[in-house]
């Protein structure tokens, strides 16, 4: 299926550029998914269908966005989402972009940018445009002050955002218009008479609140824009609308999550489709599989609606409430919380703990028949953690993720966990204890008596190390007593491995002497903000999400 964003003069005497032509008319829009560098590079590369590439929305400095939670399925399929516009800023962006062009097949790349005046956004502009194939322009988020709606509601302002980025960057230039605003078509004819050469219709829609199951709202920001099958009615009016009244290709984004979908915004005007809060729950395979099917002919199968399901759709971020069992300090910097109930989970599986209207983080818990995580103090957030006294209430979701593989009756299993890792490597001990021949854990600083006794009761032939202040490592002069033996060759364990990523390399690097790499796994402590694959937060170098793809990845990956 190929299609150019060729856009008619209009009448106007405007030399508009084609925005590019592309194989398949789909991508994943701004904010969704590919938001890292490496991520992008491994979209373009692994899924065919999606013809080009847009990156998440770029501001002149850096922005840390808000504090989790930043995402929320409040109904199946629906989400509110107020991530703050969060990235690194388009110079660190642009550095790190480069040594990743061109993407694979040449696929183009759209950046998408914010500024609160035209000359902060040609400002940005300038900064990405040896990376940019064409630029998206953000005037439409809706949970951000002096930034997207807030700037987007003022035709005179849009014009000229407009009509200075086409004057001086002679690149295709794609306003993103919000659904909220009244005057939407008055809008579309402003950008087309700029010299616009598309439209991308459409912004999340509000800003609106979620609540949990006992009413506190969820988002930290409280506020945030709706996204997915809820607003695909209106994403399907707005195109259908514009597309009436300006002459100009379209980018459809809004409840997109089927080749009927597709159709029907094709239907209404759309000639590209951007399909994002759908993706939710999907590891990458899955996502390479849904868009293979949505680029299907619309009607496809014996029954014309085939029903296909590529990852979880409900319940994703559901909250259950719990109490503090207990909370105790084991060691100068981190404390051991029990909580009174949770689910199971696999060993590297990991679970969001929330305190309403503070926030939430991700633990990998050391035992799942009462919850047990080790948490370290080291921010606001894990210092209200460790202040909970014992009957406090705590929301937690999960489990997320893939965990360590299940052995079966032969495998032998080499256990290494450090710091906060440790907990992880615990439950895999405590889970296949027969399994386990040899488990070393590594701490900065020394612990209570009663916890060593509880590692040595879960892991009794455990190693545990203490670093020397300043001087990390004895964990690895643990190790290397263990395995000094010359030409020991390759044998028949298999290796688990939790802790700093440092720690994981060096690990990692010792164990694939003796170990076929192939059988070591770690289990990385990447940034983590939803859970679900949606914020691409925790992408790693090699371009996969953390929190779906793993955290469990195996080391020669």
């Amino acid at each position: 299926m190929k299609s150019d964003f060729n856009t008619p003069n209009c009448g106007q005497n405007i030399d508009r550029p084609k925005l590019f032509s592309v194989q398949h008319p789909f991508t994943i829009p701004s904010g969704v998914v590919s938001t890292s560098p490496s991520v992008l590079a491994r979209i373009a590369r692994e899924v065919e269908e999606i013809g080009f590439l847009t990156t998440k929305t770029l501001s002149l400095i850096p922005r840390p966005g808000y504090r989790e939670p930043v995402v929320h399925e409040y109904h199946p399929g629906c989400f509110i989402n107020a991530v703050g516009l969060a990235n690194p800023g388009a110079a660190n962006f642009a550095e790190a972009m480069r040594s990743l062009l061109p993407l694979h097949a040449r696929k183009p790349l759209l950046v998408s940018i914010m500024g609160s005046d035209p000359d902060e956004f040609l400002e940005c502009a300038v900064i990405l445009n040896d990376v940019a194939d064409a630029f998206e322009l953000n005037l439409s988020c809706p949970h951000v002050k002096t930034a997207g709606l807030s700037v987007g509601t003022d035709p005179v302002m849009v014009g000229k955002i407009v009509g200075l980025l086409c004057d001086r960057l002679q690149k295709p230039i794609v306003p993103k218009l919000s659904p909220n605003i009244t005057n939407i078509i008055e809008m579309a004819k402003v950008c087309q008479s700029a010299g616009a050469s598309g439209l991308s219709l459409i912004n999340t829609v509000g800003p609106g609140i979620a609540v949990d199951d006992y009413g506190n709202p969820i988002l930290s920001n409280v506020v945030g824009g709706i996204s997915g099958a809820a607003v695909k009615p209106i994403g399907l009016k707005l195109v259908r609308e514009v597309s009436s009244q300006v002459d100009l290709p379209i980018i459809a984004s809004g409840g997109i999550a089927s080749p009927w979908d597709v159709d029907a915004y094709r239907r209404a005007g759309a000639s590209y489709f951007a399909i994002g809060s759908n993706l939710a729950g999907m590891t990458t395979p899955q996502i390479k599989k849904f868009f293979r099917w949505v680029a299907s002919p619309a009607g496809e199968g014996k029954d014309g609606r085939r029903i296909i399901t590529f990852g979880p759709k409900t319940g994703m971020t559901r909250y259950f409430r719990t109490r503090v069992a207990s909370n105790k300090r084991i060691a100068a910097n981190m404390f051991r919380l029990e909580l009174d109930k949770g689910p199971k989970c696999d060993p590297g599986q990991f679970f969001f703990l929330r305190i309403p209207e503070v926030g939430e983080k991700p633990f990998s818990p050391m035992s799942d028949l009462k919850p047990v995580y080790l948490i370290r103090s080291v921010g606001p957030f894990t210092e209200k953690l460790s202040a909970l006294e014992e009957g406090a209430e705590i929301y937690c979701r999960g489990p997320y993720g893939k965990g360590f593989q299940v052995p079966n009756e032969k495998n032998e299993l080499l256990v290494l966990g450090g710091g906060t890792g440790v907990a992880p490597i615990l439950l895999a001990a405590m889970k296949w204890p027969k399994n386990i021949i040899k488990a070393f854990f590594g701490f900065s600083q020394p612990l209570e008596e009663w916890f060593v006794s509880e590692i040595e009761c879960i892991a009794p032939n455990a190693r545990i190390s203490i670093d020397k202040p300043g001087e990390p490592g004895a964990v690895f002069e643990s190790l290397e007593r263990e395995f000094c033996v010359p030409d020991l060759g390759i044998r028949a364990f298999r290796v688990y491995i939790c802790g700093p990523y440092d720690m994981m390399k060096r690990a990692g690097d010792f164990f694939s002497r003796f170990v076929d790499p192939k059988e070591v796994y770690i289990a990385r402590e990447d940034v983590m903000k939803c859970g679900i694959g949606l914020c691409g937060s925790c992408g790693t170098e090699n371009g996969l999400r953390s929190c779906i793809d793993g955290p469990v990845f195996p080391f020669s990956n």
